[in-house]
């Protein structure tokens, strides 16, 4: 049976069991009359928003939420039943970001899998947890979104955004994915179209990843480097409940079927997805890029949320358009800018980035293109500007110095 066919049990049976998966009773009650009478009898084993069921041994439900008590929940489940190499991410639309961070390095360093089924999602926090995989695979949607952590004082919102500029790249996540994260705002929610699983790289499952990059040739909308979140995928209410996919996706990756192990041998670990070694760790030139364009990037968002990050991200003094300020002074620059053009779009051009970096002291050097409107005066600008930052990886990616000039209007 395919894994796919075993999720729908699974989750049939979980949807009985608790009311973590919200999943409506009529469909519940249609789903259980078609399982077979052993998933219906047993009775899944749980570790907060974790589910385990033994006949599925090497496979490990994340349902709901990312909550307070998930990383000893998640080490528990882990220790009582070493058989789980996958963790299946079920309806998960995010929660404590800090949290989301630590149980994705845990999966990470583990070596464990991550997969969305199909009509499923996960999103925010959720997503972190995802890309931690060794091997991961979304068939279902995948939703990305600045991070927002009222649970998190302004400065360790700081290491919360350093986190992800560092450990991402890690997990293998391309600098365009990070781009569009960190360019749509908090309130709303970019999920990514099988093209652009496909296009990103996202999707990491070796045998199966040729059947992936067939999505390119179905149809849908192409995708940008660094694209705005499109008016079909940017949702106003994103978590926990997006619209659910009815049919599968173009180029939907398959898993292969289960080998059976031969008489007087072990079973495989796991039989669904060939292991590959991990990604190197990005270099400082790397992370810096990183900052960089989350640093453009931010400004896209609501005044609130662009001076929420923007005061994170200097340093107490800096050499500001050649001239050396106070941060005070900066951030005021900061808000007289963002009020006089409310509605802003600043999309980066990836392949314009560079950096240099000595003793932690990164300059990064790009371009981006950039489009304010602001409908009370009836006014709006657009162009091309290049800019340059000099990043303190020492203090947590602070700039230390900025200097930017229009190219083209």
């Amino acid at each position: 049976m395919r894994l796919k066919r075993k999720l729908t049990v699974w989750s049939t049976t979980l949807a009985l069991s608790c009311a973590a998966l919200s999943v409506g009773v009529a469909q519940a009650q249609t789903q259980q009359a078609q399982a077979p009478a052993s998933a219906k009898q047993e009775e899944p084993e749980r570790y907060g928003p974790f589910f385990f069921l033994r006949s599925e041994p090497d496979l490990l439900i994340y349902v709901g939420a990312v909550g307070a008590n998930d990383m000893l929940n998640l080490k528990k489940a882990l220790r009582e039943h070493p058989t789980i190499s996958t963790i299946v991410l079920q309806n998960n639309g995010g929660g404590l970001v800090h949290i989301g961070l630590v149980v994705a390095e845990e999966i990470y360093e583990r070596g464990l899998n991550t997969y969305i089924p199909k009509d499923s999602y996960c999103a925010s926090a959720c997503s972190f947890v995802f890309f931690a995989g060794r091997q991961r695979l979304a068939v279902g949607r995948l939703g990305v979104h600045q991070i927002s952590a009222p649970e998190l004082t302004g400065e360790q919102a700081q290491f919360g955004v350093s986190d992800i500029v560092a450990t991402l790249p890690k997990y293998g996540v391309s600098a365009d994915v990070l781009g569009i994260m960190f360019s749509t705002p908090s309130k709303d929610m970019y999920f990514f179209t099988p093209q652009e699983i496909a296009k990103y790289g996202i999707n990491r499952v070796g045998p199966t990843q040729a059947s992936a990059s067939g999505a390119q040739q179905g149809g849908g909308q192409r995708a940008a480097p660094a694209p705005a979140p499109a008016p079909q995928q940017q949702t106003s209410a994103p978590a926990p409940a997006p619209q659910q996919q009815t049919s599968a996706p173009a180029g939907e990756a398959k898993l292969p079927p289960r080998q059976p192990a031969a008489a007087g041998q072990a079973p495989v670990a796991n039989p669904y997805l060939t292991k590959q070694p991990a990604p190197a760790a990005p270099s400082d030139e790397q992370k810096a890029i990183n900052a960089a364009a989350l640093m453009i990037q931010a400004g896209s968002g609501t005044n609130e949320e662009a001076m929420k990050f923007t005061r994170e991200f200097y340093a107490d003094t800096v050499d500001f358009f050649k001239k050396k300020r106070p941060k005070s002074e900066v951030l005021a620059d900061k808000q007289a800018y963002f009020t006089r053009w409310p509605v802003r779009r600043f999309v980066v051009d990836q392949s314009t980035l560079r950096a240099k970096c000595e003793n932690q002291l990164c300059m990064v050097k790009g371009i981006y293109d950039y489009k304010v409107s602001s409908p009370e005066r009836g006014k709006n600008a657009s162009g091309t500007s290049n800019f340059t930052y000099i990043l303190d990886l020492r203090d947590h990616y602070r700039i230390v110095l900025e200097d930017s000039e229009v190219i083209s209007r």
